[in-house]
């Protein structure tokens, strides 16, 4: 398979990798939508949350918060979906209390569960980092704005296999619209908030090449961003360069992935932007 399906720039006809590598970066965790699993709270109300885990378009919420005698309350939503059905930011479902079998029990009776719906839940989220959860409680409404919490920055230095794959629109200077793809070798240094990521090819003249993506990260629970400069180089010759915003980076012990926006002195670029980790030389 060509490393480059269609030229959207100069840069990346000159840029063509040979066809010598058909991995592609990590998906991100569910393809339904944007993952909106992780713990959310509001920055100003520190002491309740709710704990979001999404499979494919489903939910499973527990909300953590205080009854009116402001002893610890716990609710639990099993079923949140899509609302209207293939939304891809509003979910909600039913909310329940439930008892079972204290903690101290030497064994747990599931028969001795039981669960009451006292409300609804909905989630509208206006960004892959921020939304406003509404929930009743036995006809009590509660509206509140959340974002995702973070208490410690992912680290993505390494190797790996990838780059950016992505389509050019709003092309000038005599360069077409396209899909373009530069992947082989990723290398990625990130310490003290700063993330430079080289992606390093052969064209298909033979001419060694190099994309350099640098910025600043940041982190929204388990979700990062870079918003930065780039620029490449053919045969050591610099080519082009402009600006990038990679966002909703979401890395493991396998590799990472994020969807990517940028623009050069051609083209608009939207697409994704990963790599598979790759393993170590003996």
């Amino acid at each position: 398979m060509p490393l480059l399906r269609r030229a959207a720039t100069a840069l990346f006809a000159t840029l063509a990798a040979a066809a010598i590598l058909c991995v592609a970066p990590p998906a991100r965790a569910t393809t339904y939508s944007t993952d909106f699993t992780d713990l959310w709270f509001n920055p100003s109300e520190s002491g309740w949350g709710v704990n979001v885990i999404q499979q494919y378009n489903t939910m499973f919420v527990t909300l953590f918060v205080y009854g009116t005698d402001t002893a610890p309350r716990w609710f639990v939503a099993p079923d949140v979906e899509p609302s209207p059905a293939g939304s891809q930011n509003v979910f909600s479902g039913q909310l329940f209390q439930t008892t079972g079998p204290s903690f101290t029990a030497t064994s747990f009776d599931t028969n001795a569960v039981t669960k009451t719906v006292v409300g609804t839940i909905t989630f509208t989220f206006d960004s892959t980092t921020t939304g406003t959860l509404q929930y009743t409680v036995n006809g009590v409404p509660v509206t509140k704005r959340i974002s995702r919490q973070t208490w410690r920055e992912n680290v993505l230095t390494g190797n790996y296999l990838g780059g950016l794959t992505a389509t050019g629109t709003n092309c000038g200077g005599g360069v077409a619209n396209g899909n373009i793809l530069i992947f082989q070798t990723l290398a990625v240094q990130h310490s003290g908030g700063q993330a430079t990521m080289n992606v390093s090819f052969v064209n298909g003249q033979g001419q060694d090449s190099r994309c350099t993506f640098s910025g600043p990260y940041t982190q929204a629970g388990k979700l990062g961003s870079i918003t930065g400069s780039w620029s490449c180089t053919v045969a050591g010759a610099a080519s082009n360069a402009g600006a990038f915003t990679l966002s909703s980076i979401q890395a493991g012990t396998t590799g990472f992935s994020g969807r990517f926006h940028g623009n050069d002195q051609f083209c608009t670029y939207d697409g994704q932007f990963g790599g598979v980790r790759d393993v170590p030389t003996p």
